[in-house]
């Protein structure tokens, strides 16, 4: 059996407003995320796109992954063009990215559309483009119903999540403070896509790695 491993590539960006990020005004989810979490974003994900990958079979665990990564998937086919024929899939989520509810669900559709056989594309609105800069549509509706402060969590990550919730009070003042007149702040088109970049690189880019064996 040969077997060969393919790396997915990084899409450079179209230009993101700055309010396409919330992310300091939502509320933390605790890591590993909880079981009901993942299963109301593995629904939404199983919706998306009509079918519950690898059979429903998908082994899901997190590491420590470091930072840039939000999550990685691997699989094994006889056909890389027929998700049919794909097993032995798994996704790691990284414990080393800062989650919230509509991040963690629109990364776990990505991930879970690569094991449904779509590839990424070159366009930040969309759920397989290669970073996260947008929560897909569906992920942002059920933010409320969600509630991932809701879900049990350990003494120590209560603590992070209040401290993440007045560091990100103070920040949001100190920007009101900080604030220019409209007019200073209209940005060159060489500025607004470094502006995009670094979106780009804080919400972390999607990884996937395809072991075909014929």
């Amino acid at each position: 059996m040969l077997a060969r491993v393919i790396a997915c590539a990084a899409l450079a960006l179209a230009v993101a407003p700055a309010a396409a990020h919330a992310e300091d005004e939502l509320p933390a989810v605790p890591v590993p995320a909880a079981a009901p979490l993942m299963s109301t974003a593995h629904s939404l994900a199983v919706a998306r796109w009509g079918t519950d990958p690898c059979g429903g079979q998908v082994t899901m665990s997190w590491s420590h992954m470091g930072a840039g990564i939000n999550a990685r998937s691997q699989w094994m086919s006889i056909d890389v063009h027929d998700p049919s024929t794909y097993s032995e899939c798994a996704i790691v989520y990284n414990l080393d990215v800062d989650w919230d509810w509509p991040k963690l669900c629109t990364v776990v559709e990505h991930e879970l559309g690569h094991l449904s056989g779509h590839d990424h594309v070159d366009d930040p609105h969309h759920v397989m483009s290669p970073y996260y800069v947008f929560a897909s549509p569906e992920c942002s509706a059920a933010s409320q119903q969600a509630q991932p402060d809701s879900a049990p969590r350990s003494a120590s990550s209560s603590r992070r999540a209040s401290s993440t919730k007045r560091k990100a009070k103070k920040r949001k003042a100190a920007a009101a403070v900080k604030r220019k007149p409209a007019k200073k702040r209209n940005k060159s088109r060489k500025a607004k896509k470094a502006h995009s970049a670094s979106l780009a690189a804080r919400g972390g880019f999607f990884g996937c790695v395809l072991v075909a064996a014929r």
